[in-house]
């Protein structure tokens, strides 16, 4: 397999089903612009995207020079709920992130920021997960993302480097660094915007992006709770 359509309907087959999609290292595009294709073609509607590859342990896995990313769903995104499902998602995983919500797309003006989780669930075969076109082809991986704390955008909060806790079912905070995410979360979204504009994504006001993660992701099953403390509140979520 290495046409266009059949890596789209290979992943969209797998994440219909939660499994993982029968998908070969060979199968992948050489051109990232074709990668991006395929991920912005197995969505009618854009409501955030996740950037990967933004922090030094993703860097060592992916070898990127430059962040990746990928978009998601109106029903991907959670905001403000008490409990986010599971249901249907392929190993799915859990990592702590600044988001901000998109003012202007042809700039980096942003509206309102938050904290919240980015829930990695890639459907990519083990022997492709680590490459880079594999990655964006599954839309960086992208599960579920939820937002909460939402406030307006701050931009000297995140210019200035800060620390924050993540914990998982109440287990021992773990702390994290903004200076671990490539030019801090605001520098990564500044990054997304320009590398959107190269590769002619439908980037839009009122999307959100999830800026890279401040920890590294831990493995989430229903039943779980993850909480996340930075630039002055805090937010929980339970999965079902």
């Amino acid at each position: 397999m290495n046409e266009v359509s059949g890596i789209i309907s290979a992943l969209q087959a797998a994440r219909a089903k939660g499994q993982v999609a029968e998908l070969q290292t060979e199968d992948l595009p050489e051109a990232l612009e074709t990668a991006y294709e395929i991920a912005a073609s197995q969505l009618q509607e854009v409501a955030a995207w996740k950037i990967g590859g933004a922090n030094p342990w993703s860097q060592k896995v992916f070898g990127n020079a430059e962040v990746f990313f990928g978009p998601l769903a109106p029903g991907e995104v959670y905001v403000d709920t008490a409990e986010l499902s599971l249901n249907g998602l392929c190993a799915p995983l859990a990592e702590p992130e600044i988001m901000l919500e998109i003012a202007d797309p042809d700039g980096d003006g942003f509206a309102r920021m938050g904290l919240g989780f980015e829930i990695p669930a890639s459907v990519l075969p083990e022997a492709v997960k680590t490459r880079l076109a594999g990655q964006i082809c599954d839309r960086a991986g992208a599960g579920a993302l939820w937002i909460g704390a939402v406030r307006e955008f701050d931009a000297s909060a995140l210019e200035t480097p800060f620390t924050s806790t993540f914990t998982h079912n109440g287990g021992a905070p773990v702390t994290g660094r903004s200076t671990d995410v490539k030019g801090g979360p605001l520098g990564a979204a500044r990054e997304f915007l320009m590398l959107a504009r190269r590769y002619g994504l439908p980037v839009l006001p009122g999307q959100w992006i999830a800026t890279g993660g401040l920890n590294p992701a831990v493995a989430v099953t229903p039943g779980d709770q993850v909480g996340f403390a930075a630039l002055g509140d805090q937010v929980s979520v339970t999965f079902t």
